[in-house]
């Protein structure tokens, strides 16, 4: 699987970057896009956390702070969720973001 066809939003955004200058978020997007393995155990680490029993997850967001991740079943298919400064939650147009501000907040610990 190649994940630049999986999430080509992502990836057009992630190219149009300086990313020596970017963010530590789009840097962790940038490594996990580009390394199907090390993406691949991000998010099946983020899938066993809700499996085994947790209503949110930690994650760090691109202000370095951090804020929690949630999933919901919508139909037969799982949507996640980040929650914003205000307490809102939304749904990140590609699942790449929610796996990079998890893997980022592995990264920390």
């Amino acid at each position: 699987m190649d994940l630049h066809k999986t999430f080509p939003k992502t990836s057009n955004y992630l190219n149009s970057l300086d990313i020596t200058s970017a963010d530590s978020l789009d840097k962790t997007a940038k490594r996990l896009m580009d390394d199907m393995n090390a993406y691949e155990r991000a998010s099946q680490a983020l899938r066993r956390r809700f499996v085994r029993g947790a209503e949110t997850v930690q994650g760090i967001d691109r202000g370095g702070r951090l804020m929690k991740i949630k999933r919901d079943k919508e139909g037969g298919t799982y949507k996640y969720f980040v929650e914003g400064g205000n307490g809102s939650w939304s749904h990140p147009e590609e699942r790449i973001w929610v796996v990079a501000m998890y893997c980022l907040w592995q990264d920390s610990k």
